[in-house]
This record gives C-alpha cells, structure tokens and sequence, in this order.
C-alpha cells in the first residue's frame, strides 16, 4: 500500500507543557508512524515560546494557532482554507471538547482518539452545577449527536463503557492500551527511608490532597510531588495549612532522568485522580520496580493488577490503610514491584502505533498497515 498522509488535529501536541500522558501517547505513535514512512500533518495549539510553525522532519510538520479556547476556531479556519487538503484520513483527539468534525468535515475519511471521558474533570475543576453544564455542552451532547458513527479509538476498557453511556456504539470503538518506553526508566536505588511519590500535572481533579492524607498518615515518610498546573499555590498553602512542608519536596517539571531517578528512589507511587484514562506514570514507575497505590478510577483498575503489581482501593481511608502496609511489609512491597515490572514490559508503543494506524488506514479505505508485524500478544493478559 502508500504510505498514508495523517492530518492529525489536538488542543496540544507533546511539546505543550501541559501534554500529559496524552502527548507522550501522540507523541510515540507519530514517531514511529513517520518511522514506517507515513506523513504526519499536525495542527495544534500554542503556548508561550512556542513556534508557529516547526517541520521537524519531511514527513512531520506542527502547525500551532491558538491557546486552549481559541485552538478551536483557528484550526478549523487554517483546515478550511486547505491546510492539509491533501491528507487521506483526519485523527481528531479530543481533550474534553470536540472539535465537531463530523459538522464540516463531512466528506473526508475520520477517525477520533479519547484518552477518557471528561465528566469527572469538569465536575472536580469547576463544581457540580457549572461542570456539568461544561460536559455536556462542550463533550458529551456533540459525541451523542454527531460521532455515533465515527471509529474511536480510546486506552481502556473503562473509557469506552463511559463513552457507550454517551451513544457511542460499542462495534465503533477499538481499545488499545498505551506502551511505555523503557529508556530511563531502569531500577535505581531504592530510598533507606519510605519515600512516597505523585507524579503527573497539578491540577484540582488530581485531587492530590489524598496523597497528603497518606502521608500525614505515616509519620516517618516523605513525599516528592513532580509536576506544574495550575493547582501549584493552592497545594502548597494545604502543604503548609496541615504542617507537612518539612516532609513534602516540590520538584515542579523534571527531565526524564531524574523523573527515572525519582521512582527508583520511592516505594509507592501514588494516584487519587477522579478521572483516569490509563496513567501512564503507572507503567513508568513499574519499569522501575515501583509499585503504584491508587485509587480505583477508570482506566487504573486495569493498568494496576490489585494485588500484584500494585494496590487498589475504594476510599481515601483505604488507600491509607493499603499504603501503610505495603510500607510496612518489604516482602510485599518488593514482590509487587517485580511483578509490575514484569508486566509493564508487555506494554510496547510498537503496538500501539499499529493498532491505532489499522484504525486509520480502514477509515479510509486501505487493508494493510506498512511497518514491521504488530507484536500480537495481548499486553492486558501478560501475566504479572
């Protein structure tokens, strides 16, 4: 077959400071699609330092417009007036707000990537009447009415329940775990002290003051939280409202060296987001022999095998006491952490990449994906 042009359009690509685990997902399928000879047209939005324009290689080109409200008008303006006319199949991902492409893309060969539904964000980031209002005006009214038949590609089994609640059908949905690149992350050396780590965006809906909860739950731990947001000067006033500022370290953004490091050093790495697609700092943290303690939303029910390669818990009093023992008990701990490792090495961006292009290259009409064979072992099943 030809190599396939993608026009890909996202909020933000994997430079933004905000990308997430959403930009390290587009970020490795890109590469290697590109890798595998395709074309890759991005348009995205801006932030501060950005450049407009970047052709990172001859087949990659980003294309940035707008900040996170003005993106969408902008990109749908450029993409009218023929920026990349000539792409055979358009991946529109959608953040939360949809870029409403079945409404002017009509006749052009779809398809649309969700890490998770965004209800539980809007709620905790802007409070129940508002949030609610924002998520289905802006997310779900759009997918009920107007992507019913669009293909879908999203990272957990629970984003596409949540994604069937909204109209989508089940048959239109392929779901495909994120990989993870070892690179860094290696063992390192283990802290002699217990050592607890939240790694990920500070945002309100990360609800990270449960992870506060755990520590001032186990006097003798300390906490490094690694990440930026907009949450920063709220959680450090909690940090200090509760006393806790001896004992809690704030890295703010950290190259993947030291984030390597951080894990290596901590015992548990710790997640009480209210909305989860996958949490690719499960995986991260596993490659470094890490066991990951969570709260049981979404997507981490299946990224943490409970009781085997990390711990899942129903309550914030739960996730105290589970946390207490795996810091009490080294047997445990190191056991989890084998086994996660184990199990995080099944997760490759190779077949990611190729099961996301399948989607693409049958939107638009082709039946083969160029690119090495698709590693065929289901990564869900790898045992731990």
């Amino acid at each position: 077959m030809r190599p396939l042009h993608i026009l890909l359009v996202a909020d933000r690509d994997w430079t933004h400071p905000q990308g997430g685990g959403s930009g390290a997902n587009l970020y490795a399928q890109v590469a290697h699609w590109i890798d595998w000879g395709h074309k890759v047209t991005v348009v995205t939005g801006t932030y501060p330092g950005a450049t407009a324009f970047e052709q990172i290689t001859p087949r990659l080109a980003l294309h940035r417009m707008g900040d996170r409200a003005t993106v969408f008008p902008k990109s749908i303006w450029r993409i009218k007036r023929g920026l990349g006319k000539d792409a055979d199949v358009v991946l529109e991902v959608i953040n939360g707000i949809t870029y409403n492409t079945p409404l002017w893309m009509r006749r052009r060969p779809r398809a649309a990537l969700i890490h998770h539904v965004h209800r539980d964000l809007y709620l905790g980031e802007f409070g129940p009447v508002r949030g609610r209002l924002l998520h289905w005006f802006l997310e779900a009214i759009p997918l009920r009415l107007l992507y019913r038949s669009t293909p879908f590609i999203t990272i957990s089994n629970a984003a596409k329940r949540d994604m069937v609640e909204l109209g989508i059908p089940e048959e239109n949905i392929t779901v495909e775990y994120l990989g993870v690149e070892p690179g860094e992350f290696r063992r390192g050396e283990r802290s002699p002290d217990p050592r607890l780590l939240y790694l990920g965006r500070l945002k309100a809906y990360k609800r990270i003051e449960h992870t506060l909860d755990v520590l001032a739950a186990i006097p003798e731990a300390h906490l490094d939280i690694v990440g930026e947001g907009d949450h920063h000067e709220a959680l450090e006033a909690e940090i200090e409202r509760r006393g806790l500022a001896d004992r809690v370290t704030m890295h703010g953004w950290v190259d993947d060296a030291t984030k390597a490091e951080l894990y290596g050093r901590a015992w548990v790495s710790l997640t009480a987001s209210s909305s989860e697609g996958w949490s690719l700092t499960v995986m991260e943290g596993a490659l470094c022999g890490t066991p990951s303690a969570a709260l049981a939303v979404g997507g981490l029910s299946e990224s943490i095998v409970d009781g085997e390669t990390g711990i899942l818990a129903e309550t914030p009093g739960e996730l105290i006491a589970r946390v207490r023992e795996v810091i009490e008990d080294p047997e445990l701990r190191e056991r989890l952490g084998d086994r996660a490792e184990r199990r995080a090495r099944g997760f490759t961006w190779e077949r990611s990449a190729h099961a996301n292009l399948a989607v693409l290259a049958e939107a638009c009409g082709q039946r083969a994906v160029l690119g090495p064979p698709a590693v065929v072992q289901d990564p869900s099943r790898v045992p731990a």
